[in-house]
């Protein structure tokens, strides 16, 4: 072979191999989280008793069903009157998970305070280690932690603004599941917050400026342990915030979780200046399923409208609302009102957290404003989330040539994946491509039924444009192109979505041609020598 074939041979045998290379990620799942479920007021169903507010649980255990989760969270305010009644009924609720052989793990919250609540806590709502999920009991015997695929939840007991006196020693424990060596991911949850929109008794006192040493240890210790998320219940509204302790040092992502309940709550003053809201949605109910793949988790909130009493209807439709995430393997950034989204970011070939077959890709956002307007209700501008994360090119189409890119929180609530206008661009992982083959290849993102398009035709409108060579800040949405000298694809979008380099199909089909006969002509070659 000459040497334009042989680096012709070479690419395309590294693109056969990289169709060929299995898969070496753990098997994905899915969980759900919902919110508080008191009920009082009248009730034409006849359902909600005992003052749980059994209509909604019903609502969002439907959806737990059908999207095939493996367990559900409860963040607390399990009933309104908090009695051992009351908390049967809560139990009882769960008929269809428990059909569906799906695990509920609960929290008590300040309705089930007493000392008898806590009693009956402890004797039907902590499981026992299975075969699926470890169990460990805290200090208090009331906290608990759950292990499951390589995943731990770490459910913490507090609900007494008043009584602080063990979150130190809750702290202590918290660290010590969180620092061992039995998952990668972990979630933390507290019935109250760690700061309140309406409610300003939090997990540490009476205000959001209570015992600031405590706050201090409790977020330290989630920040060094890369928990992402502190999920809690509460305040009834739909509201993520990055929330930094009091000394600087380190931060976290709160989620309120939305009502489940009767009870629709505002925020009120004060808030405060170490949290940087997200997003927030009141006056619905509302549910969550987080879907943890290897190092990323993807979170997905629905709602409905509640009726006049508070209730949900039979049947009760909820739409998709929000869509956030992280990986540990990528990277955040905050971008508020009028600010950048351009950000650059690249994952090694090789392993990644426990996922081999990585071929070494990097992204580059070069363009692109956080255009929204939208605040809180009390005016408070939100920041957009922005995380990068990375999958390897076998969890992509076949004939990947890179590694795939995920991005969220560019959206707004409530407009599903579309974004501001941004320009994207991936390196792409092979060589000798002729001109003609170069200009068939492209940038590619699922649509909702699966399949890989190229990126642009998932716009919210714009023109469909190729361009051979770099990209030029000129261009308008729709536009797309590749970069020969920097071995870069770019396109302009206006969603977030999976992204991965890829030729088109006859390209692949002719290259994977080529490698074939490559391949069969060297072991001939081999052989005749032999």
């Amino acid at each position: 072979m000459n040497p334009s074939s042989l680096k012709r041979f070479a690419g395309a045998a590294a693109l056969l191999a990289l169709a060929a290379s299995p898969s070496a990620f753990a098997q994905a799942f899915s969980f759900g989280v919902m919110g508080d479920t008191q009920w009082s007021g009248t009730d034409l169903t006849g359902n909600n008793v005992n003052t749980v507010a059994v209509n909604q649980i019903n609502a969002c255990n439907n959806a737990f069903v059908a999207a095939g989760v493996k367990f559900v969270v409860q963040v607390g305010d399990l009933t309104d009157i908090g009695s051992d009644a009351s908390l049967q009924t809560r139990l009882d609720a769960n008929s269809a998970l428990n059909t569906a052989g799906i695990a509920f793990y609960g929290l008590r919250g300040n309705h089930e305070s007493s000392t008898s609540n806590q009693t009956f806590f402890q004797s039907n709502y902590i499981p026992a280690t299975s075969s699926t999920a470890t169990i460990a009991k805290g200090t208090d015997n009331t906290s608990y932690s759950v292990t499951y695929n390589n995943t731990k939840l770490v459910l913490l007991d507090i609900n007494t603004a008043t009584n602080t006196t063990t979150l130190s020693q809750q702290t202590t424990w918290m660290s010590g599941q969180l620092a061992a060596a039995d998952h990668t991911q972990a979630f933390v949850f507290s019935h109250k917050n760690l700061l309140g929109q309406n409610h300003k008794d939090n997990e540490f006192g009476v205000s959001n400026d209570a015992n600031p040493d405590l706050q201090n240890a409790f977020i330290g210790t989630l920040a060094a342990n890369n928990v992402k998320y502190e999920i809690s219940g509460h305040d009834h509204i739909d509201h993520r915030a990055i929330v930094a302790s009091p000394d600087g040092k380190s931060s976290v992502q709160q989620v309120i979780c939305a009502s489940d309940s009767y009870k629709y709550y505002t925020p009120s003053t004060p808030f405060s200046t170490r949290e940087t809201p997200i997003v927030q949605e009141m006056n619905k109910t509302g549910y969550y399923i987080y879907t943890v793949d290897g190092p990323r988790v993807t979170a997905k909130y629905y709602s409905t409208t509640p009726m006049a009493n508070g209730d949900v209807p039979a049947n009760a439709t909820f739409a998709l609302k929000d869509t956030f995430g992280y990986s540990l393997n990528g990277t955040e950034k905050l971008v508020a009102q009028g600010g950048s989204f351009a950000m650059t970011h690249s994952v090694a070939a090789g392993t990644s957290f426990g996922e081999a077959g990585y071929v070494g890709t990097k992204m580059d956002i070069l363009t692109g404003t956080n255009g929204a307007t939208d605040k809180t209700y009390d005016g408070r501008a939100l920041t957009k989330d922005v995380n990068i994360g990375w999958a390897p090119e076998s969890k992509g189409p076949a004939g990947a040539l890179s590694d795939v890119l995920s991005i969220t929180g560019m959206t707004t609530l409530g407009q599903g994946d579309k974004t501001d206008k941004f320009a994207l661009s991936l390196t792409y992982a092979a060589s000798g491509f002729s001109e003609a083959d170069l200009n068939n290849l492209f940038i590619a993102s699922k649509d909702t039924n699966g399949n890989w398009l190229n990126t642009v035709d998932l716009n919210f409108g714009g023109t469909k444009n190729f361009v051979a060579g770099a990209f030029s800040d000129t261009y308008g949405l729709g536009t797309y192109g590749v970069d020969a000298s920097t071995s870069t694809l770019w396109a302009v979008v206006n969603h977030n979505s999976d992204f991965v380099a890829i030729p088109e199909p006859s390209t692949y089909a002719a290259l994977f041609g080529a490698a074939t006969l490559a391949v069969v002509g060297f072991r001939r070659f081999r052989r005749q020598a032999a």
